[in-house]
């Protein structure tokens, strides 16, 4: 089963003006990046927005008296793709209450994802009683924002045993090395178009293993790229085992993991403590 992606994209949005909080007052300067020009305001770390679909970066500061927000604002090509970015960056989930939209933060930045934005806050001064002008500066700019069609990819993920709060999407190397390494560059041929998606697992009382999941549009491009990942798998991974549509492979500490074709899916488990059997 291939999963589309439909969505409401929303594109005009309308910055919150001086005084959402008392005191508080918008810079004159609003600074826009445009598709390449992201690598002008992130040192490092554009490629992973790009990868997910990045379309414009808005940044606005606000500042009263010697306080300062800075408010950055992604537009992302979906809300898949938002969503994607604010898993990839959110770290342990402590969201903010009465926010309209996902969210996590912490006093030095919020996070928060709604349609197809990604969207941060930073207070680089950390002091605690700005918090509460974090979010209001949230609300102020959320509530402007419709609600999309819910993301479904994640519900492909089997609920059983999922560790909350591990799961992610990927769509290219860039969201996936940082899970393992499986070989060089877009080895999955995800192409910044297709989704793939990961979570953990419990496996018994002291253990766990992470599972993967990618869908393709058809049998015949899963097959395909399961054969490339098997003749192309890194050095360092030793393959095992191996069947038509299945092949067992033991990594450099001596973990085990697995790859399944089925139908349209490329099934992965890695992390296994034991040599799997299916």
């Amino acid at each position: 089963m291939f999963l589309g992606i439909v969505s409401q994209l929303y594109s005009q949005i309308e910055l919150p003006k001086s005084n959402f909080s008392p005191g508080w007052h918008r810079a004159e300067k609003t600074l826009t990046f445009q598709k390449q020009a992201l690598f002008n305001y992130i040192n490092g770390g554009a490629e992973l927005f790009h990868e997910f679909g990045f379309e414009k970066l808005i940044v606005q500061n606000y500042q009263k008296l010697s306080a300062e927000l800075v408010l950055e604002i992604y537009q992302l090509e979906s809300p898949a793709a938002a969503l994607g970015i604010y898993l990839m960056k959110r770290g342990k989930e402590t969201p903010f209450k009465n926010i309209p939209a996902r969210n996590s933060g912490n006093r030095f930045q919020s996070t928060f994802v709604k349609n197809n934005y990604f969207i941060q806050i930073n207070n680089f001064s950390g002091e605690e009683k700005i918090v509460p002008d974090m979010a209001k500066l949230a609300n102020a700019l959320l509530t402007n924002i419709p609600e999309s069609d819910s993301v479904k990819l994640l519900q492909l993920l089997p609920e059983q045993n999922l560790i909350k709060g591990s799961e992610i999407l990927f769509r290219g190397p860039y969201a996936l090395d940082p899970v393992f390494t499986f070989g060089d560059g877009d080895i999955f041929q995800l192409g910044g178009k297709i989704f793939g998606m990961a979570g953990d697992y419990k496996l018994g009382e002291k253990s766990s293993y992470t599972l993967l999941l990618i869908p393709y549009p058809t049998q015949i491009m899963a097959r395909r790229i399961f054969n490339h990942l098997l003749n192309n798998l890194d050095p360092y991974l030793q393959i095992v085992a191996k069947a038509k549509s299945r092949f067992v492979f033991r990594d450099y500490q001596n973990k085990y993991g697995i790859v399944l074709l089925r139908d349209n899916v490329i099934k992965i488990k890695i992390h296994l403590n034991q040599q799997p059997e299916n």
